[in-house]
């Protein structure tokens, strides 16, 4: 079987190395190119929880070489927690995934290729598009501090700003949102002053799809083009984490090769919860709080990579996030 894969990212570097391994010689990986610095987008390097995540890259390299951070505290809106979060190097990891490779560059033939893996992230290149599409702008930079600044989540409108240490006095900072203007975020020290000149080493925008699986169906089109990771709407709506689901699909497609039905299936019964956490997300951009049964599901979500987050904390956020969202829909927020 001749099989291409569109995307170099996460999910596609992932499962390249999979058939790669499992004896798929016929592979062939492409992939769009990046202007960016570290030559991937977006570059989001949190992976938790730990376990899972060492337990999927150890079937295809070390985990050990990429760790740049382990977490056991996180602060959310100012709220200090106990978290499970590794943060990797992940245009590291994707250049050991695809290793000596040639990628390729263009629109892939499909007529040359018993089957396409579309692994184009919110592109969704070669699968049907998706009716009431979530998609949310992200700005991102990579910046030195010589003061500590922490690993942190800050909710802000419809989304959040983040912060997190990848070592020697470097953190990826960023802002993404549904309705704020993301270009207008700056990212600033611990007591609020800007970060600039020499201190930022890059930046790019990008966007992620907050949609999920279950309604980013189909996954298979044709009878021989297959998504897997975020084409699919494999990502956390309210959290926006998707590099552990990226790698979880492509271990999913690689051992349901030949039942693509089976395929499907295991995607929707793995990330159901998700579709609650897109209602939660849906009430409160219509500026409404989410209901008790939702608030759990992201409670358990939460729980599930690491962050002790009981109801309590996950109902102020709701809260904050709802109104932010009822004062959006007038007035967008400027998050600077």
């Amino acid at each position: 079987m001749k099989v291409a894969i569109a995307g170099a990212g996460m999910s596609g570097a992932y499962l390249f190395r999979m058939l790669k391994d499992r004896g798929h010689g016929d592979v062939d990986l492409y992939d769009a190119k990046k202007n960016n610095a570290c030559g991937i987008r977006p570059c989001a390097w949190g992976f938790a929880p730990t376990s899972e995540t060492q337990r999927l890259i150890s079937e295809v390299a070390d985990p050990g070489q990429f760790e740049k951070h382990h977490s056991t505290q996180i602060s959310v809106d100012g709220v200090k927690m106990r978290s499970d979060l590794l943060i990797l190097d992940k245009p590291s990891l994707i250049r050991e995934l695809i290793k000596d490779e040639v990628v390729k560059e263009g629109l892939i033939d499909l007529n040359k290729y018993d089957r396409v893996i579309d692994a184009t992230g919110v592109s969704r290149a070669y699968l049907p598009p998706i009716k009431d599409d979530l998609i949310a702008d992200t700005v991102q930079y990579r910046i030195k501090s010589e003061e500590p600044l922490g690993l942190w989540f800050n909710t802000s409108s419809i989304g959040y700003e983040w912060c997190f240490p990848l070592g020697g006095g470097e953190y990826h900072m960023g802002f993404g949102n549904l309705r704020s203007d993301v270009k207008s975020y700056r990212p600033a020290t611990a007591k609020g002053e800007d970060l600039v000149g020499k201190q930022i080493r890059c930046k790019c925008h990008s966007s992620v799809r907050l949609t999920t699986p279950f309604y980013s169906q189909p996954f298979v089109s044709n009878g021989k083009v297959v998504g897997v990771g975020e084409s699919i709407g494999a990502v956390a709506p309210i959290v926006a984490d998707g590099n552990l689901y990226a790698m979880q699909t492509a271990e999913m497609l690689a051992e349901n090769w030949d039942d693509l039905d089976s395929y499907s299936e295991k995607v929707l019964n793995r990330y159901d919860w998700m579709r609650k956490e897109r209602s939660a997300l849906e009430k409160m951009m219509a500026g409404k709080m989410p209901s008790l049964s939702e608030a759990l599901t992201m409670k358990r979500h939460s729980n599930m990579v690491g962050v002790e987050m009981n109801t309590m904390h996950v109902l102020k956020l709701f809260r904050k996030m709802a109104r932010s969202g009822h004062e959006s829909q007038d007035c967008p927020i400027d998050p600077s």
